[in-house]
């Protein structure tokens, strides 16, 4: 094997989930990923596989190649339906944020949507004495569909951010909207 490994097994979820989903990110559709994993979390990131649209494909016993796909779209006609629906919705209000200029500078992405409305949902209380905006996340960080939480103040980001992770939600990356700087990656904290 001479491709590069990426090895999760020191990680606790969910931050090994984030570093796999941040890498799986960058390749193109159809390009593999080799990745050393303990065996009790294969499940796991079957299930993140799923949610992702991306494929894991078990090799040896502590190895998986996992494949990028081209993201979840649905699995039966009504998620799709439903999935779409709420796409165009996000991506309305995305325009118009941009159109007016008050889109949010610091946005928080997720190992999956919906690892995103889990949190989201699970958070709503704290959410709800800060303004924030759920958006459909920028391409240049995703490369396909997903979604993250925007916010207008980097402390709310930073609080959410860490609250999430403290709290084993899928969280990946913390960056700043206007040029992408990630500010915080969920696997290095």
């Amino acid at each position: 094997m001479g491709e590069k490994i990426i090895d999760l097994i020191p990680l606790e979820y969910p931050k090994d989930l984030a570093l796999l989903s941040f890498n799986v990110k960058r390749l193109k559709p159809k390009q593999e990923l080799v990745v050393k994993i303990t065996p009790q979390r294969l499940e796991t990131y079957l299930k993140w596989a799923a949610e992702s649209g991306n494929k894991v494909e078990p090799m040896e016993e502590n190895l998986i190649k996992v494949v990028r796909g081209k993201g979840f779209h649905g699995i039966c006609l009504g998620e799709k339906i439903s999935f779409y629906a709420l796409g165009v919705k996000l991506h309305f209000k995305e325009f118009l944020f941009k159109l007016t200029g008050k889109y949010p500078p610091y946005l928080v992405n997720f190992v999956s949507i919906n690892e995103g409305f889990r949190t989201v949902e699970k958070f709503k209380d704290f959410l709800s004495n800060r303004r924030h905006e759920i958006l459909p996340a920028p391409k240049e960080v995703e490369g396909y569909c997903g979604l993250v939480v925007g916010f207008n103040e980097l402390k709310d980001a930073e609080d959410f951010f860490n609250k999430a992770l403290a709290n084993r939600c899928g969280v990946e990356i913390l960056f700043r909207s206007k040029d992408f700087q990630i500010l915080k990656k969920a696997w290095e904290r």
